[in-house]
């Protein structure tokens, strides 16, 4: 039966594509890619029911606003309702609990899935979900310095420091209702400028002069540096503190940045667990239907190319998206996507299956 239920959900997936006919169905196509490295990937049974449901819940919200307003009203009732979402250190485990979560489904997904077929390098991954065993160390560090940090913030009460107190109505009353225009707009927003924020210190990492600089960065890529196969989840967390500690401190701003004057609490929930999972996405050495890059393709960058920046690590700063690599001149030359493919066709040829 367990075998069926594979194979029913490997038929919806793809639109029946031989095995992996192909590595550079896997390799982003853009204008310095020549065509015979690489084709345009067929759409598939879910890619297309998912962006579907993304239209048909952005015309639903503008078409009954009175309707969509009312689900995000129940939404945050059910989420106000639940004592730990008062607690101070709330956000924090949610973060936790999210980068927990998705590391451990994106690497047990050669469970359920033929990895070969999905995988970027075509190949099975080497020592999925190692690091909740015996390289324990690699999540619980960051999970126990993170927290720590964030209790430490609240101790010291820096966010009143820095940001100041919420609008004197919002002390007397509480948030309120939110309109489902300003959740989405508020996560949205988010979502943006983290990225955003975080282009010129990524940018710096490689391309600063000063070699103490660019190593706090380096630790970030010692799998990409010495390990031929894609990417695992787990390596998204693999930072150095003055790394991960930038990006916190974006995240923490971008958290007091809205249009209404102060984020909404349901929207700060929703952006910590969509910025934890793009992050979690990119890294996760899969290139599969529901990805973002496949839902969103030209908006989001995906894993596909954030795996090719962890390989030449000169191309592609966005973590999440796509517009500013362009203009700014970091999308790699026809040369480097060449030898990209190559590589990942190196892995896929090598068929070993003790690399699991």
């Amino acid at each position: 039966e367990m075998a069926a239920l594979v194979g029913m959900l490997q038929a919806f997936v793809a639109p029946a594509p031989s095995h992996r006919a192909s590595i550079t169905m896997r390799v982003p196509v853009h204008r310095g890619l020549a065509p015979s490295f690489a084709a345009a990937p067929q759409l598939s049974p879910l890619t297309l029911g998912l962006q579907s449901v993304h239209a048909a819940a952005a015309v639903a919200g503008m078409a009954f606003p009175e309707q969509a307003d009312a689900f995000a009203a129940s939404a945050w009732h059910a989420f106000d309702a639940c004592s730990l979402t008062h607690e101070r250190m709330f956000e924090a485990s949610l973060s936790v609990s999210c980068f927990v979560l998705f590391i451990l489904g994106f690497e047990s997904l050669h469970m359920v899935l033929d990895a070969r077929r999905w995988r970027i390098d075509g190949a099975l991954p080497k020592n999925p979900l190692h690091g909740f065993t015996w390289q324990w160390w690699k999540s619980a560090v960051p999970a126990v310095t993170y927290l720590g940090a964030i209790w430490i913030y609240h101790q010291l009460g820096m966010g009143q420091l820095l940001f100041g107190l919420p609008p004197a109505e919002v002390l007397a009353n509480g948030p309120g209702e939110p309109t489902w225009m300003r959740v989405v707009s508020e996560v949205s927003i988010g979502v943006f400028l983290y990225d955003l924020l975080f282009y010129p210190f990524h940018w710096s990492f490689h391309r600063a002069p000063a070699s103490g600089w660019r190593k706090q960065h380096a630790r970030h890529h010692v799998w990409g540096s010495t390990e031929v196969s894609a990417h695992n989840a787990v390596e998204t967390i693999q930072n150095s503190f003055l790394d991960s500690g930038i990006q916190v401190f974006i995240n923490i701003c971008v958290q007091h940045i809205s249009p209404w004057g102060f984020k909404h609490p349901l929207s700060r929930a929703l952006h910590n667990m969509m910025v934890i999972y793009l992050l979690c996405e990119s890294h996760s050495g899969y290139d599969l239907p529901f990805m973002s890059h496949r839902l969103f393709p030209g908006v989001f960058g995906g894993p596909v190319r954030h795996e090719q920046h962890h390989r030449q690590g000169n191309v592609f700063f966005h973590q999440f998206f796509t517009w500013a690599d362009g203009p700014l001149g970091n999308t790699p030359t026809a040369a480097q996507d060449r030898k990209h493919v190559e590589a990942l066709a190196a892995v896929a040829r090598m068929g070993d299956p003790k690399r699991e």
